[in-house]
């Protein structure tokens, strides 16, 4: 009696753990994994997953006086199985900011979490072999006065070389244009 009492729910067990594996030990049909090796993106996508590593650049120290210099870092890396790419400048900064990179219907998007605050989101405007260009996305936004990122442009100048253009707009008009040519060091 003992045995019987112990054997029947192992069966019960076996009996629900193959029904909701499926034949072979496969989830059943519709239940698919969506991809089962890392994401691949758009070719902006892909080219920006170069740029995974640390990058330095040199920019006028403010406050520092004429020709004082210092250094500020962006590093870039690659998470959610490859479906997104994580930016960070400025990290481990009061003034850290991070952007990240996804495809949305086969197009490179981009939100950026501002140190003002808000949270712009840019898509594909342009690109070229050097050059991938985002714009914001109107409505991504409360407000289109308020003081935001509006754009950027991330240049390819070599293999650890390259450069962004951050342009930032307020009351609906251009306000600063920076560039920040940057070297990789890991």
């Amino acid at each position: 009696m003992k045995r019987a009492t112990l054997v029947l729910p192992v069966l019960i067990a076996i009996f629900a753990l193959s029904a909701f594996a499926g034949e072979n030990g496969r989830k059943p049909k519709g239940k698919e994994e969506k991809q089962a090796g890392p994401c691949v993106g758009s070719a902006e996508f892909e080219r920006l997953k170069t740029l995974v590593g640390r990058w330095e650049s040199e920019m006028p120290m403010p406050g520092g006086g004429k020709g004082a210099m210092t250094t500020v870092a962006t590093e870039y890396r690659v998470a959610a199985n490859g479906s997104v790419i994580v930016e960070r400048n400025f990290p481990d900064t009061p003034k850290e900011m991070i952007s990240v990179y996804h495809d949305r219907g086969g197009r490179l998007w981009m939100t950026h979490y501002c140190a003002k605050g808000n949270q712009p989101q840019m898509s594909l405007a342009k690109s070229t072999d050097g050059v991938i260009a985002l714009e914001l996305v109107e409505g991504s936004l409360d407000s289109p006065d308020e003081s935001h990122m509006h754009s950027v442009s991330i240049a390819f100048n070599g293999p650890d070389a390259m450069s962004q253009t951050w342009t930032m707009y307020e009351n609906g008009k251009e306000t600063m244009a920076h560039t920040m040519t940057y070297r990789r060091v890991r």
